[in-house]
């Protein structure tokens, strides 16, 4: 009788160990989604800066900024954003042909004097947690 009750308790703790390990291992793939889109967006970010440095002579950077998630508040997805507001004395069009000749998703703003580049990118892990 006591070996059919073990063999039961080992039964029902299977049956209960499957369930609490998938959860485990969602948790553990959305985390190093959570990592890796992250990482993605700071080297993507530190591209964009270098860059600007590398392509405009006179350039000074007055601000940077990075956003990893949803950045259209449609949709379940992540992006990787990165945003630079920066001086030069380099008109808009000479400042816009550097930008395309790298990037194609990008907006190209000059607000108060200062130009700013918005670059956008692919998440590696696009339907992380993180973009709902």
């Amino acid at each position: 009788m006591k070996k059919s009750i073990d063999k039961l308790d080992v039964g029902i703790g299977t049956i209960l160990a499957f369930p609490i390990l998938l959860i485990a291992l969602y948790i553990v793939i959305e985390m190093v989604g959570y990592v890796a889109n992250h990482a993605t967006t700071y080297m993507q970010t530190k591209g964009l800066t270098a860059y600007i440095e590398k392509s405009i002579e006179d350039v000074s950077i007055v601000d940077v900024y990075s956003f990893t998630g949803n950045t259209t508040g449609t949709g379940n997805h992540v992006e990787c954003e990165s945003k630079v507001t920066f001086n030069s004395g380099l008109s808009e069009d000479e400042v816009s042909q550097v930008f395309e000749k790298k990037y194609k998703e990008h907006v190209l703003e000059k607000k108060d004097g200062s130009y700013v580049i918005t670059v956008y990118g692919d998440a590696p892990f696009r339907d992380n947690i993180e973009g709902h």
